[in-house]
């Protein structure tokens, strides 16, 4: 057995397993915080229209859907010294910090020149969030052989992502009015400033990521021959793939869909800029909490139960959101609890995303792990995007006015869409996991099966 066969059994350390988890938080401090923010800055700081911000999000989620396999096809064939994957992440998160400032500036105000910058800014950053997030996504697949060792990485990505949310939602109001300098009402320089900080965090954490990390499986011999249009066939063609993918663009729509409106709901209906860290924060630490707890539900209840049990809970305490009046704030700060501890699902949808890499190299030698995991980072874009440019026409349409008293109409309608409509995305969720057939032990079969092929042709 060769140096390369040793390390890929070679047990992960905590010190790989905590790196790699600090990938999402890194992650969490662009991207969190431009899902949370950035429409309400657009609608109510630039003043840019409803209908223009929505029009900019889902141009920009169309173009993703072609960019996303294209750039999971270009990482899993890139040969380095540093890796397949691992380069893209400490070559590209500069480039993302930077745009994500960039996207919190209005040099051009809000009229036509002001559309076009929001609009090129936006679909620049998310773009380069594809080109950091999907290596970095399928690093998990090519950093250990051993499933209870994915499920850890998954479960560290997942306690990352949490950390990082907590943090950006009961900081960032704070910091946003710190540099407005203007008391209690947010100013544009608030978010610019903001967007900064944490985009030089980000780039530290990423850094991290790059040096603890280590690619251990390899992709079978001639893989970077295969044509990109086999790859995309053979990821079309792989059905627990794309049941997945469907899976979780609805646990992201409403996931992700929701925190990008949130704020409409806290400031417009509780009724406090301020209030925004607490009400986004809760549902992150008791995610958190629920992340901790998944490696344990996943080996108790496997991972098609495990998603189930947590969309449902989510959904049901959404649905109490939406019923419960305003200003019971006890209650609706327990209901939130709850909601994000239905978050322990999170990952064993990731762990789903990984056994269906391995069917399709199992199935056909071609290992689509770049392209594959590119649909998480699409699901989290499109659930951000979807949501952001649907519930902004929505609002529009039940009579909400920016920087203005709303009408219990326009409330209701942000409780609708921030509550009601994000629950309805759980429940069809849930519902299609029953589609998933194969066991968690047939994925540990498939597993060997290529682990052993790997040893003959090494």
């Amino acid at each position: 057995m060769n140096d390369q066969q040793i390390q890929s059994v070679k047990p992960l350390t905590k010190r790989q397993l905590i790196g790699y988890g600090i990938g999402d938080l890194a992650g969490q401090f662009i991207w969190t915080f431009l899902g949370s923010y950035l429409t309400v800055y657009y609608t109510d700081i630039v003043g840019l229209a409803p209908l223009a911000v929505s029009v900019l999000m889902l141009v920009a989620r169309l173009w993703d859907a072609v960019n996303d396999p294209m750039m999971g096809a270009m990482a899993e064939r890139t040969r380095s010294r540093f890796g397949r994957f691992r380069p893209w992440i400490l070559f590209g998160s500069p480039l993302l910090a930077i745009f994500g400032v960039f996207v919190f500036t209005a040099p051009f105000g809000n009229g036509t020149a002001g559309v076009i910058w929001a609009s090129v800014t936006y679909i620049i950053a998310g773009m380069l969030y594809t080109a950091v997030g999907v290596p970095y996504a399928a690093l998990m697949s090519v950093m250990s052989t051993e499933t209870n060792e994915i499920n850890q990485l998954s479960g560290m990505r997942t306690m990352g992502m949490y950390i990082g949310q907590i943090i950006v939602s009961f900081c960032s109001s704070g910091i946003i009015l710190f540099f407005s300098q203007n008391g209690d009402t947010p100013v544009a320089k608030g978010y610019t400033f903001t967007a900064a900080i944490y985009g030089l965090i980000a780039v530290v954490l990423y850094f991290i990521v790059f040096r603890t990390s280590r690619e251990v499986v390899k992709p079978l011999a001639g893989m970077e021959k295969v044509p990109i249009s086999t790859t995309l066939k053979n990821l079309v063609g792989n059905k627990y793939l794309m049941l997945v993918s469907v899976i979780m663009l609805l646990q992201m729509l409403g996931y992700m869909g929701r925190i990008s409106v949130t704020s409409y709901y806290v400031i417009y209906c509780i009724g406090s800029f301020t209030m925004i860290g607490i009400i986004m924060g809760i549902p992150c630490v008791s995610g958190a909490i629920g992340a901790l707890l998944a490696p344990m539900f996943m080996k108790s209840l496997g991972k098609k139960k495990t998603l189930i049990l947590g969309m449902l809970i989510q959904s049901i305490a959404l649905i109490a959101i939406y019923f419960t009046p305003f200003d019971k704030m006890p209650l609706l700060l327990i209901e939130h609890f709850v909601y994000g501890f239905g978050g322990f699902a999170a990952p064993a949808i990731l762990s789903w995303v990984a056994d269906s890499v391995d069917y399709q190299e199992d199935k056909t030698g071609v290992r689509t792990d770049g392209t594959a995991f590119a649909t998480y980072g699409f699901a989290s874009k499109a659930g951000t995007a979807i949501g952001s440019a649907v519930g902004v026409l929505l609002l529009q349409f039940y009579g909400y006015v920016a920087n203005a008293q709303q009408t219990p109409r326009a409330m209701h309608g942000i409780n609708v869409v921030v509550n009601l409509l994000p629950a309805i995305s759980f429940i069809i969720g849930a519902a299609l996991c029953f589609l998933w057939k194969k066991s968690d032990r047939e994925f540990d079969e498939i597993r060997s099966r290529l682990q052993q092929k790997r040893k003959e042709t090494a």
